[in-house]
């Protein structure tokens, strides 16, 4: 009998944004990540009705810079949702800046972070 790998997890966290003041709130506001191989979405899914997307040109940063546990981000054809694959062999804690551009170019971020904390 053969044995069921368990699938891949996902972690979804909805991003809103007033676009009056720029201000970003995620939730959940800190992820933390226990499972290996988990993959991060992050959905803009209110913005007060403005054209407000993902910077194509620089979508994420992540502090460490260079950790061994984040993909390259990958932007949707909207803009409105950002996709990390997060490897998790490692604890830690990562310092995100996901950065956002309006309708008007106007450029702004917001730096949630992400606990690392593999479950052997």
């Amino acid at each position: 009998m053969s044995k069921l790998i368990a699938s891949t997890p996902f972690i979804n966290v909805s991003i809103k944004i007033n676009p009056e003041t720029y201000k970003v709130e995620s939730a959940p506001a800190i992820l933390v990540v226990t499972q290996p191989d988990t993959v991060i979405n992050y959905q803009i899914v209110e913005s007060g009705g403005k054209n407000i997307v993902f910077n194509p040109k620089n979508p994420m940063t992540a502090t460490p810079e260079n950790n061994d546990q984040l993909s390259a981000p990958a932007v949707g054809v909207s803009g409105k949702i950002l996709t990390i694959n997060n490897a998790n062999t490692s604890k830690m804690t990562l310092n995100i800046n996901l950065n956002f551009v309006d309708e008007n170019g106007v450029g702004f971020s917001h730096d949630p972070e992400v606990d690392n904390d593999p479950q052997r």
